[in-house]
Protein backbone atom coordinates (compact mmCIF):
# COMPACT_ATOMS: atom_id res chain seq x y z
CA UNK A 1 0.00 0.00 0.00
CA UNK A 2 1.56 3.39 -1.29
CA UNK A 3 1.95 5.95 1.50
CA UNK A 4 -0.83 8.77 1.59
CA UNK A 5 1.14 11.51 0.01
CA UNK A 6 1.48 14.83 1.36
CA UNK A 7 -0.11 18.09 -0.65
CA UNK A 8 1.68 20.76 -1.59
CA UNK A 9 0.70 23.98 0.02
CA UNK A 10 -1.85 26.33 -1.49
CA UNK A 11 -0.95 29.71 -2.78
CA UNK A 12 -3.10 30.94 -0.26
CA UNK A 13 -1.46 28.81 2.35
CA UNK A 14 2.00 30.13 1.06
CA UNK A 15 0.67 33.54 1.47
CA UNK A 16 0.00 33.24 5.00
CA UNK A 17 3.29 31.59 5.74
CA UNK A 18 5.50 34.22 4.00
CA UNK A 19 2.76 36.97 5.30
CA UNK A 20 3.49 35.83 9.00
CA UNK A 21 7.46 35.26 8.67
CA UNK A 22 7.30 39.38 7.56
CA UNK A 23 4.83 40.33 10.08
CA UNK A 24 7.10 38.50 12.88
CA UNK A 25 10.42 39.44 11.57
CA UNK A 26 9.74 43.46 10.84
CA UNK A 27 5.79 44.42 12.30
CA UNK A 28 2.65 44.74 10.34
CA UNK A 29 3.40 48.60 9.23
CA UNK A 30 7.12 47.80 7.66
CA UNK A 31 6.05 45.00 5.59
CA UNK A 32 4.24 45.34 2.20
CA UNK A 33 2.05 43.64 0.42
CA UNK A 34 4.93 43.82 -2.93
CA UNK A 35 7.27 42.18 -0.11
CA UNK A 36 4.50 39.14 0.96
CA UNK A 37 4.17 38.33 -3.30
CA UNK A 38 8.48 38.14 -3.48
CA UNK A 39 8.74 35.98 -0.84
CA UNK A 40 5.86 34.01 -2.00
CA UNK A 41 6.93 34.22 -5.84
CA UNK A 42 3.68 35.62 -7.18
CA UNK A 43 2.96 39.16 -8.31
CA UNK A 44 1.74 41.73 -5.98
CA UNK A 45 -2.06 41.86 -7.53
CA UNK A 46 -1.95 37.99 -6.94
CA UNK A 47 -2.46 38.31 -3.31
CA UNK A 48 -6.03 40.15 -3.54
CA UNK A 49 -7.91 37.23 -5.43
CA UNK A 50 -7.04 35.95 -1.80
CA UNK A 51 -7.18 38.99 0.28
CA UNK A 52 -8.87 42.19 0.11
CA UNK A 53 -6.02 44.31 1.86
CA UNK A 54 -3.02 43.91 4.05
CA UNK A 55 -5.39 44.39 6.55
CA UNK A 56 -7.21 41.41 6.15
CA UNK A 57 -4.03 39.46 5.35
CA UNK A 58 -2.43 40.44 8.71
CA UNK A 59 -5.98 39.24 10.43
CA UNK A 60 -6.01 36.12 9.31
CA UNK A 61 -2.18 35.67 10.10
CA UNK A 62 -3.10 36.36 13.83
CA UNK A 63 -6.12 34.19 13.45
CA UNK A 64 -3.73 31.32 12.77
CA UNK A 65 -1.11 32.06 15.22
CA UNK A 66 -3.22 33.28 17.63
CA UNK A 67 -6.60 30.76 18.10
CA UNK A 68 -4.52 27.57 19.19
CA UNK A 69 -3.80 29.66 22.09
CA UNK A 70 -7.58 30.11 23.17
CA UNK A 71 -8.48 26.39 23.98
CA UNK A 72 -5.01 25.97 25.73
CA UNK A 73 -6.55 26.82 29.46
CA UNK A 74 -9.54 24.85 29.05
CA UNK A 75 -8.77 22.31 32.01
CA UNK A 76 -8.97 25.06 35.07
CA UNK A 77 -8.09 22.97 37.48
CA UNK A 78 -4.96 21.52 35.68
CA UNK A 79 -2.99 24.80 35.66
CA UNK A 80 0.76 23.20 35.13
CA UNK A 81 -0.87 21.36 32.38
CA UNK A 82 -2.06 24.57 30.97
CA UNK A 83 1.10 26.00 31.27
CA UNK A 84 2.83 23.12 29.84
CA UNK A 85 0.50 23.73 27.10
CA UNK A 86 1.01 27.21 26.41
CA UNK A 87 4.61 26.79 26.71
CA UNK A 88 4.53 23.88 23.91
CA UNK A 89 2.36 26.20 21.37
CA UNK A 90 4.64 29.09 22.08
CA UNK A 91 7.53 26.87 21.32
CA UNK A 92 6.10 25.03 18.13
CA UNK A 93 5.36 28.81 16.73
CA UNK A 94 8.14 31.21 17.76
CA UNK A 95 6.56 34.04 15.37
CA UNK A 96 3.86 34.53 17.95
CA UNK A 97 6.52 35.75 20.76
CA UNK A 98 7.93 38.23 17.84
CA UNK A 99 4.70 39.14 16.27
CA UNK A 100 3.50 40.27 20.09
CA UNK A 101 6.72 41.90 20.65
CA UNK A 102 6.07 43.74 16.88
CA UNK A 103 2.87 44.76 18.07
CA UNK A 104 3.73 46.13 21.24
CA UNK A 105 6.50 48.03 20.08
CA UNK A 106 4.51 49.54 17.04
CA UNK A 107 0.98 50.28 19.63
CA UNK A 108 -1.91 51.22 17.90
CA UNK A 109 -4.44 49.33 15.81
CA UNK A 110 -1.82 46.57 15.53
CA UNK A 111 -1.77 45.92 19.20
CA UNK A 112 -5.58 46.78 19.87
CA UNK A 113 -6.17 44.15 17.61
CA UNK A 114 -3.63 41.23 19.37
CA UNK A 115 -5.43 42.41 22.73
CA UNK A 116 -9.23 42.54 22.23
CA UNK A 117 -9.58 39.30 19.64
CA UNK A 118 -7.28 37.07 21.32
CA UNK A 119 -5.28 38.22 24.23
CA UNK A 120 -8.04 39.52 26.53
CA UNK A 121 -10.28 36.02 26.11
CA UNK A 122 -6.88 33.87 26.64
CA UNK A 123 -6.01 35.72 30.10
CA UNK A 124 -9.18 36.28 30.82
CA UNK A 125 -9.01 32.33 31.23
CA UNK A 126 -5.84 32.24 33.05
CA UNK A 127 -7.13 34.86 35.70
CA UNK A 128 -9.66 32.66 36.26
CA UNK A 129 -7.62 29.97 36.57
CA UNK A 130 -5.19 31.29 38.82
CA UNK A 131 -7.82 34.43 40.88
CA UNK A 132 -6.29 35.77 43.53
CA UNK A 133 -9.50 35.23 45.70
CA UNK A 134 -8.78 31.82 46.75
CA UNK A 135 -4.82 32.49 47.11
CA UNK A 136 -3.82 32.28 43.47
CA UNK A 137 -1.45 34.37 41.33
CA UNK A 138 -1.88 38.27 41.28
CA UNK A 139 -2.45 39.82 37.37
CA UNK A 140 1.31 41.33 38.47
CA UNK A 141 2.57 37.48 38.96
CA UNK A 142 0.64 36.39 35.77
CA UNK A 143 2.51 39.65 33.77
CA UNK A 144 5.73 38.36 35.33
CA UNK A 145 5.57 34.83 34.52
CA UNK A 146 4.41 35.99 30.63
CA UNK A 147 6.92 38.29 29.77
CA UNK A 148 9.10 35.38 30.98
CA UNK A 149 8.01 33.29 28.73
CA UNK A 150 7.43 35.68 25.87
CA UNK A 151 11.45 37.00 26.81
CA UNK A 152 12.98 33.87 26.58
CA UNK A 153 11.64 32.74 23.34
CA UNK A 154 12.06 35.92 21.90
CA UNK A 155 15.57 36.08 22.91
CA UNK A 156 16.80 32.66 21.93
CA UNK A 157 18.82 34.04 19.10
CA UNK A 158 20.77 36.09 21.22
CA UNK A 159 21.18 33.57 23.85
CA UNK A 160 22.02 30.86 21.68
CA UNK A 161 24.85 32.83 20.51
CA UNK A 162 26.12 33.67 24.03
CA UNK A 163 25.91 30.43 25.81
CA UNK A 164 26.77 28.35 22.76
CA UNK A 165 23.85 26.45 23.57
CA UNK A 166 20.44 25.72 22.37
CA UNK A 167 17.83 27.68 23.99
CA UNK A 168 14.53 25.44 22.39
CA UNK A 169 15.94 22.15 22.83
CA UNK A 170 13.43 20.00 24.72
CA UNK A 171 15.94 19.68 27.64
CA UNK A 172 16.27 23.77 28.02
CA UNK A 173 12.41 23.53 27.57
CA UNK A 174 11.79 21.50 30.48
CA UNK A 175 14.15 23.41 32.65
CA UNK A 176 11.90 26.53 31.81
CA UNK A 177 8.66 25.00 32.25
CA UNK A 178 10.41 23.53 35.73
CA UNK A 179 11.55 27.57 36.25
CA UNK A 180 7.90 28.36 35.61
CA UNK A 181 6.35 26.39 37.88
CA UNK A 182 8.77 26.88 40.88
CA UNK A 183 7.66 30.31 40.27
CA UNK A 184 4.27 29.76 40.42
CA UNK A 185 4.72 27.51 43.61
CA UNK A 186 6.04 30.28 45.44
CA UNK A 187 4.15 32.83 44.67
CA UNK A 188 1.03 30.85 45.18
CA UNK A 189 2.28 27.76 47.37
CA UNK A 190 -1.58 26.87 48.62
CA UNK A 191 -2.60 25.68 44.38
Amino acid sequence: MAAAQEKPPTTRELILAAAEDLFASQGYQATTIKQVAEQVGVQGPALYKHFSNKRALFEEVLERVFDPFTSLMADTGDLPGALQRVLEQQVKNPNASRIVQQATLSGGEDLALLVERWYLPFFEQARAVASTDDGGLSAVHIMALHSMLLGYLTLAPLHREIFATEPLSSDALAELLQLEMSFVGLLAPQM
